[in-house]
């Protein structure tokens, strides 16, 4: 007998189900988009312990008779391709007709349906594989999922703890919410509610919702069409940025997807400095045809067939929706006439690849390890962060940003001089929906760093006391990079309180365009000496570079 054999369908519905839904926001966003489909306008989710324990989602979309209710839960069974020719231009959101047989396949499944108006619908729960049918008086779709992975016990050992499952159950939610802000949408956390919006005149107001109109007044519009494609939304006004990338959002013919390249274009475009990310809520429309939705089991990423062309046109909306007038113009922008160039530059900058420049000094031999204070160094500054001092083996160059996020980073995790500041008033901030249940599901995480908060409702919460040495900071950014240091939640809660105490550190930090005195660069010289790492900042970047005589000789062709 060969060893070659078909798998069985239930084995199969297993193995797909791991590439579809990954953990419990898989499922929510899976069904979300069934609803929205469907033509709903108001969605309810519930969640219990992240969505391990239990996931509902009901709309009040067109819903099901009987038999398509079947159908439904079989692979590969859909309403929205027929043909081959149909995957070329894909405007629905959920198209592969896996979604409901993997969730089946993995969990507790209950289907409740009704035809819109027919008020008598159709129950159907999978029993050991096998649909058992019941009549139900329903309006729209219900889909009840219990016990996710429950008979997969190796996927369900690598979900994380429930507070993080929320977190991105909630970020699910606030994504499909910003893409439909004419859809209502309610999550239920563990009997309390989490989110409650209702439907939205337009993007404009669904943000104010999520935000606040103090947050909204930061943003420009963006309103931009060239050669068939159209980008729309807001993007932050000059020198509006962010510690971190929570608030980046980019949609797709209404899908929210990644893409790390056209994320850039618009940090381009506004010439964010380092380490500064700019806000945006950001709606692609392309023709379908130029754009692949089908290359990533969960619809996260989209492949263009004119990738250069789609990354200057980010660019040129940006640039022209935050230059005035007068200057959109010049560029080529939305008031430019249509003889002139589709494209801001053919040659537009591309993201970097990541490491260091070439032509970087690559020379840190045989490093001084002890710092002789009793000496009156002088320093040089160099370009807005560095700084070169002599020492008795060569010269010494020092990034003044990362060796003090390196000493930060160190008093953090030690305790060191790491007492909680009160505010003299309470500061009230708002988040969106998944930043605040981060935070307020580890507040007892975020005083063990000195930083006291209260959960004020509806994405508000009150921040009374943070670590003496950001007091000065920019403290919504410092608790946006805590939360996605807490949703980003990888092995032990002593590596999460790292990853934590790194954000924490660098807002912590002197800036790279701040001035420093010849008796504060002593100091921190002195201090980085004594670290247990001084040659490297918490993110892995060198804090010195140290060149020796022969060095020198080298670089000069001396030797």
């Amino acid at each position: 007998m060969g060893e070659i054999r078909i798998l069985p369908d239930e084995v199969k519905n297993l193995l797909r189900a791991g590439e579809v839904v990954e953990r419990p926001a898989g499922a929510v966003k899976e069904l979300v988009e069934n609803s929205l489909d469907a033509g709903a306008r108001r969605i309810r989710v519930e969640i219990k312990q992240g969505g391990k324990r239990l996931i509902l989602v009901a709309d009040d979309g067109i819903g099901m008779g009987p038999d398509d209710a079947l159908l439904s839960i079989e692979r590969h069974s859909t309403s929205k391709i027929s043909l081959a020719e149909d995957l070329q231009r894909i405007r629905t959101l959920g198209f592969r007709g896996e979604a409901l047989p993997s969730i089946a396949s993995v969990s507790r499944f209950t289907l409740i349906t009704a035809p819109r108006g027919a008020g008598q619908g159709v129950s159907i729960e999978m029993d050991g594989g096998r649909p058992v049918c019941k009549p139900a008086a329903h309006e729209g779709t219900a889909v009840c999922v219990k016990d996710l992975f429950y008979n997969t016990p190796a996927r369900r050992k690598f979900l994380k703890s429930d507070q993080t499952e929320c977190a991105h159950v909630v970020n699910v939610v606030t994504k499909e919410a910003l893409a439909h802000p004419e859809a209502g949408f309610s999550l239920v956390v563990d009997g309390a509610e989490s989110v409650s919006l209702a439907p939205a005149a337009d993007l404009r107001e669904r943000i104010v919702q999520l935000y606040g109109a103090e947050f909204m007044e930061g943003l420009a519009r963006v309103d931009y069409q060239r050669n068939g494609a159209a980008l729309k939304g807001f993007v932050s006004k000059s020198g509006n940025f962010r510690a971190g990338r929570s608030h980046q959002y980019l949609f797709v013919n209404g899908r929210p997807v990644r893409d790390p390249s056209l994320a850039y274009a618009v940090k381009s475009a506004l010439a964010a400095p380092d380490k500064s990310h700019p806000i945006f809520f950001l709606f692609l429309d392309i023709d379908p045809a130029r754009a692949d939705v089908n290359v990533h089991p969960q619809k996260e990423e989209v492949r263009f067939r004119e990738k250069d062309a789609v990354y200057r046109l980010v660019l040129q909306a940006v640039g022209a929706a935050t230059r005035a007038p007068e200057e959109a113009r010049l560029a080529g922008g939305a008031d430019a006439s249509p003889a002139g160039p589709v494209f801001l530059s053919e040659t537009a900058p591309y993201p970097p690849s990541g490491g260091f420049e070439a032509g970087t000094l690559a020379i840190n031999e045989a490093l001084p390890l002890e710092y002789e204070g009793a000496k009156a160094i002088s320093f040089l500054k160099i370009a807005d962060m560095f700084y070169a001092y002599p020492t008795d083996r060569g010269l010494m160059l020092v990034d003044q940003h990362a060796a003090h996020e390196r000493i930060m980073y160190e008093k953090f995790m030690d305790r060191v001089s790491l007492k909680p500041s009160p505010l003299l008033f309470p500061r009230q901030l708002r988040f969106a929906p998944h930043i605040h249940a981060a935070l307020i599901a580890q507040r007892e995480l975020l005083e063990d760093l000195a930083i006291r908060i209260e959960d004020f409702g509806q994405g508000a919460i009150l921040l009374r006391a943070v670590p003496e040495p950001a007091s000065n900071g920019d403290l919504e950014g410092l608790l946006s990079e805590a939360a996605a240091a807490i949703i980003e939640e990888r092995g032990t809660r002593e590596e999460i309180k790292k990853n934590m105490a790194a954000k924490l550190a660098c807002h912590s930090s002197v800036r790279g365009s701040e001035e420093l005195g010849q008796e504060e660069l002593r100091r921190l010289i002195k201090d980085l000496e004594a670290c247990r790492d001084p040659e490297h900042c918490p993110h892995g970047r060198p804090t010195r570079v140290f060149i020796s005589p022969d060095g020198l000789r080298r670089m000069f062709r001396r030797k």
